[in-house]
């Protein structure tokens, strides 16, 4: 058991200011150091090839610090998965608030989705880690989603706009999987290819057809589902 005098903070505390002063300075800038760090190996790496003290080098702080702000390597690999979808979450939440039509709402989905996907490759990378490491924990904001989403789709099918017999869930499922699956073999299509084609037009190209049958595949058909 430690023993401390009381007027006398512990000594690895005091290690840890010493050695990163923005602990006791900006706790929010050692916390986005730590993050960025491991954003960047985990990306590269995985989380499996992933030690806390390459973390801890590349932030330039000590273990002990990324354990104080995030617990365990899986708890900070959780912390950066939310980081990275934030901006699609916020996005997306906005456009079922707004949306009239579910069967619209769908189509803008899957195409907000492939465009941020677009802009944003290291999702792309990540994601791909995470399902070859079997890593893939659901956020909270991706549950909300998910739950918001399974709600309009269930109210558009009793309305008859979306098909009574398709699973919701599974509705979403494809609607990410789609987008997803795109980038993540586009260099093998383009070199299935013989067309003079550049990666951006063909994106372009994959996404006006992979919206048509995605819809079609989901909205009622002429006398019902």
């Amino acid at each position: 058991m430690p023993i401390y005098l009381g007027e006398v903070r512990p000594r690895r505390q005091e290690q840890d200011e010493q050695q990163d002063p923005r602990r006791k300075r900006d706790p929010d800038a050692t916390r986005k150091a730590i993050l960025d760090a491991a954003e960047d190996l985990f990306v590269c790496h995985g989380q499996s090839a992933t030690s806390l003290s390459q973390i801890a080098k590349a932030a330039e702080v000590t273990k002990s610090l990324i354990h104080h702000h995030f617990g365990s390597k899986e708890e900070l690999w959780q912390a950066v998965q939310e980081r990275h979808f934030e901006e699609y979450f916020k996005i997306q939440k906005r456009m079922i608030s707004e949306s009239a039509s579910t069967a619209e709402l769908l189509g803008e989905s899957v195409v907000a989705y492939f465009r941020f996907l677009q802009q944003h490759p290291r999702c792309v990378r990540w994601w791909s880690w995470a399902t070859l490491e079997e890593e893939n924990w659901a956020t909270a904001g991706e549950k909300e989603l998910f739950e918001l989403g399974i709600g309009k789709i269930r109210e558009a099918q009793d309305a008859g706009e979306i098909r009574a017999d398709l699973e919701p869930f599974f509705i979403i499922k494809t609607l990410i999987a789609l987008p997803m699956a795109w980038f993540q073999t586009r260099a093998e299509t383009l070199s299935l290819i013989d067309s003079d084609v550049e990666p951006e037009a063909l994106d372009d190209m994959y996404l006006r057809d992979m919206v048509k049958i995605f819809l079609d595949g989901v909205r009622c058909r002429n006398g019902g589902a």
